[in-house]
């Protein structure tokens, strides 16, 4: 197995992990979150969202636990190493976590949404890894061409959970880019699957930015 293969198989287990957080007392909190959002538990299970509970090394123990290397946690973007030499500790506490895969399905990144006001930034995601590049990975492409069999047109959204909503409600051709405008390399492989890209972003001056900034990528 080589290196990417490697670090994609953590991520999976790292997927599992979320995945049983959120089915725990500890994720009861984010399990009333997303009935709020009225997200079936179907549709949590097609796009595999998890939790991950308020715990600075949560996840880092239940992997390594597992026989995973707190080096690979810190290379794939799961763990952070402190600048002093100290204990390595989890990137996502007490968030909503949504898996970011590409077009092979397998695990590259991570989503997660803050529950709590307090809690650093609404959105986080992992950081750009041997296996992840923000400036080309799209979230919901792999789910959108599971779903599809032939892809017409592909919907680019502002989030996650607008993915996610939009394909419980029967608009599975939604994805999302991940912390960063859609820019050229996005476009490349966005035309790849679909003849037809529309940008749908929100109606304030940000998102008339954003999809001013995209219609000048896509050109």
């Amino acid at each position: 197995m080589d290196a990417q293969s490697v670090l994609c198989e953590v991520m999976e287990k790292a997927v599992r992990y979320f995945r049983m957080m959120l089915k725990t007392q500890a994720g009861r909190e984010a399990t009333l979150y997303l009935k709020r959002r009225a997200l079936s538990e179907e549709t949590q299970s097609r796009f595999d969202i998890g939790y991950a509970q308020d715990n600075r090394q949560g996840l880092l123990k239940a992997l390594t636990d597992q026989g995973v290397h707190e080096e690979q946690l810190i290379e794939c973007g799961l763990c952070i190493a402190p600048d002093n030499g100290g204990m390595p500790y989890d990137r996502f506490r007490n968030r909503i976590m949504f898996p970011i895969r590409d077009t092979r399905g397998r695990a590259i990144a991570f989503g997660g949404r803050i529950l709590t006001q307090d809690g650093g930034p609404k959105y986080l995601n992992s950081p750009e890894t041997p296996i992840f590049f923000k400036a080309q990975d799209l979230y919901g492409l792999y789910e959108a061409r599971k779903a599809l069999r032939k892809i017409d047109e592909l919907l680019v959204v502002e989030g996650y959970m607008d993915v996610v909503a939009l394909a419980q409600n029967g608009i599975v051709n939604a994805v999302a880019t991940l912390g960063t405008a859609t820019g050229e390399a996005h476009f490349k492989k966005l035309y790849r699957y679909a003849d037809r890209v529309v940008c749908c972003f929100d109606g304030d001056k940000a998102g008339r930015s954003a999809g001013w900034r995209a219609l000048e990528s896509a050109l």
